[in-house]
């Protein structure tokens, strides 16, 4: 009677054993694809940026000619400066530990007459239709070793998206 139990036991275990090893097999070939999905969303790039500074601004700026360039900030304070330019466009500047610009952010959001596009940030439209995701929103980051900054495009779903372009400081 033990025997057939432990037997019966031992099959339930090699069962067990066998649905854990396939479902762990499965969340291994999903982590690689995602993996995968990131690795072509955040290219590496050695080519040079087309752009290079945004706007008017570019990375290693002292934070006084930041604000000479663009006046009193709304927000002000060690870790940066928020500038809304308009109704619907907003600027958030983050500085480093010597007081220089380690990244600007620019939001867009719907109805501004003038945001930029995939093509104004990545000198064409290589690779934006890779990037659009089935809902119409679009990421891609860019690293530029060689300027010392990365770039990122961001478009948000949508009839009425947003876009949002990040210079960062690598």
């Amino acid at each position: 009677m033990f025997e057939r139990l432990k037997v019966r036991s031992l099959k339930r275990l090699r069962f067990a054993g066998f649905a854990i090893g396939g479902l762990m097999l499965i969340w291994v070939f999903a982590a690689a694809g995602n993996a995968q999905a990131v690795a072509s969303a955040t290219k590496k790039s050695a080519s040079a940026p087309v752009l290079k500074n945004y706007p008017e601004l570019k990375v290693g700026t002292a934070v006084g000619d930041v604000r000479e360039k663009l006046g009193k900030a709304k927000i002000d304070d060690d870790d940066g400066l928020y500038y809304e330019i308009s109704d619907n466009e907003i600027m958030q500047i983050r500085v480093d530990a010597d007081k220089k610009l380690r990244a600007v952010s620019i939001t867009y959001s719907s109805g501004h007459k003038s945001m930029p596009k995939f093509a104004d940030v990545f000198g064409s439209s290589d690779g934006e239709a890779a990037a659009t995701k089935p809902d119409g929103s679009i990421y891609r980051l860019v690293r530029y070793p060689d300027a010392g900054y990365w770039l990122a495009f961001s478009r948000t779903a949508g009839e009425d998206p947003s876009v949002t372009v990040t210079m960062q400081k690598l």
